[in-house]
């Protein structure tokens, strides 16, 4: 059997939209289902477009999701084209993996089409072709070049791009792997070019010479795609070169039925890190976007080792996927609680030192019951950083409640800082039984009693569990406080 190769080959434009990355985890989890290799490849010949930096981002980007690069730039690559090196460099027996790095042998298979008669030298100017575009506009028809240059013999010491000689009346097929049969029967395309005046291929012809110099069996891209896919395949068939099964992926749309866009919220992987979201809980629910595991199946947990094995392109739906914020927040507290105390604890770190909170004792004394509530990690810091402060605003309105003023919220103030002063250790248990009872005595409920305490003591209306954070916080600093926030009722009142 054919080793399965696929292939990640975004643009080093800046932060991956994660419908990109969905393309890499489908490429990769084919690969590794078939013991093959993973692909990357950068597609860099956009030169005004490029960003500094995104090349190594994206090679760091798919470590952090877990992904395992078979193949792609080394860090000789990396240099020769400005990027940062570093850490293990990749390489591969197909370099180089950058396509700035390969323009003489696009020009050596542009030639080669010349040569065969399938491509020939075009000379018109910017000039000329917008001329014939306004005049086809005018006459309403659909703008294109016209073949002009087709039979004129340009000379190649003329400055000339290299266009693509279509058949006018051709059927074209492609068995999609996800879309099935796909026919045209007249194609609605004009020439195009494959490699421009300054030696710069197009996408046409970079895809068609890099995928096949890489091996690739199985490329998946967008849905977009589709309809100059019969350029691509006429480009194989004119170089005698097999074409790999395509794969055309659905497109991922917001909650509104329009295209995942800015106006959504995050869409970059990076951004989503920085909210907070685990790499394995985005990679399991970016790959439920669009496909799934086979009918009668309805698990939406996977581990990293489950996907590999269940994936295929079957399971691929053809109509578009929806990202739902929503879900992807239940899935990503999912892992969370699935995470050892010592792995929650380190994978926080990060997010309370962003926030200045120094991790210490008292951290590690509370995270279990901050782990059993969070749905992402960057919720943690604003949730627990009243237990290490100094001084702590409160919002004094939120004690009032059904039955509860000022009045009444300092004399259960008043109340608590007895209890508190008189417990024989500072367990959480037997506070919790000393409030309830205290709520009793008051007639109160439990909750807007609780309430108040809650306010007083961390002033927040959201905390981890009330008693857990007052003997995390020390009776010292608990009495403290209580006696600050009664001063606060009173001078407000």
């Amino acid at each position: 059997m054919t080793e399965v190769r696929t292939r990640f080959a975004p643009s080093p434009t800046g932060f991956q939209h994660i419908g990109g990355m969905r393309t890499a985890f489908f490429a990769w989890l084919l690969a590794k289902k078939h013991g093959g290799k993973f692909i990357l490849r950068v597609e860099d010949t956009d030169q005004e477009r490029k960003v500094p930096g995104a090349i190594r981002f994206i090679i760091d980007e798919l470590r952090w999701f877990g992904i395992e690069i078979d193949e792609g730039p080394s860090n000789e690559e990396l240099a020769k084209v400005g990027e940062p090196t570093g850490g293990e460099s990749l390489g591969g027996p197909h370099s180089p993996y950058i396509q700035s790095l390969r323009l003489p042998r696009y020009k050596e298979i542009a030639n080669e089409l010349v040569a065969k008669g399938f491509c020939y030298r075009c000379d018109c100017t910017p000039e000329m072709l917008e001329k014939e575009r306004n005049e086809q506009m005018a006459r309403k028809e659909a703008p294109g070049y016209t073949g002009y240059c087709r039979d004129r013999n340009v000379s190649a010491d003329t400055k000339h791009v290299i266009r693509f000689k279509l058949p006018s009346k051709r059927t074209v097929v492609l068995e999609d792997a996800v879309r099935g049969r796909i026919e045209w029967e007249d194609l609605a395309l004009r020439d195009p070019v494959l490699l421009k005046s300054d030696g710069i291929p197009t996408y046409h012809l970079a895809v068609v010479v890099d995928d096949h110099d890489m091996q690739v069996t199985h490329v998946m891209r967008g849905t977009e795609w589709v309809p100059t896919a019969p350029i691509h395949l006429l480009i194989y068939e004119a170089l005698g070169w097999k074409a790999p099964v395509f794969a055309h992926l659905p497109v991922v749309m917001g909650s509104d039925g329009k295209k995942l866009s800015k106006r959504h919220g995050a869409v970059t992987s990076e951004t989503f890190r920085e909210q907070g979201y685990l790499p394995e809980a985005l990679l399991n629910f970016v790959t439920l976007i669009g496909w799934a595991p086979g009918e009668g199946d309805n698990q939406e947990i996977f581990s990293r080792d489950e996907l590999i094995k269940k994936f295929s392109l079957e399971g691929i739906n053809a109509a578009s996927g929806v990202f739902d914020y929503n879900k992807l927040m239940w899935m990503n507290g999912m892992y969370i609680r699935a995470l050892s105390p010592a792995e929650f604890t380190e994978r926080a770190k990060p997010y309370l030192e962003k926030a200045g909170i120094k991790v210490d004792a008292r951290w590690e004394q509370i995270a279990p019951h901050v782990q059993e509530r969070v749905k992402t990690l960057a919720e943690i810091a604003p949730m627990v950083d009243f237990i290490f402060q100094d001084k702590i605003t409160r919002e004094l309105p939120a004690m009032f409640q059904k039955g509860i003023d000022a009045a009444k919220s300092v004399e259960i103030l008043e109340r608590t800082k007895g209890i508190l002063a008189g417990l024989p250790n500072f367990s959480h248990e037997l506070m919790e039984t000393a409030f309830r009872t205290l709520a009793d005595e008051l007639g109160l409920k439990a909750g807007p009693c609780f309430g108040v305490i809650r306010i007083a003591v961390t002033g927040k209306k959201i905390t981890p569990p009330l008693f857990e954070s007052i003997a995390v916080l020390g009776k010292g600093t608990a009495l403290a406080r209580i006696d600050e926030a009664i001063t606060e009722l009173r001078a407000a009142a």
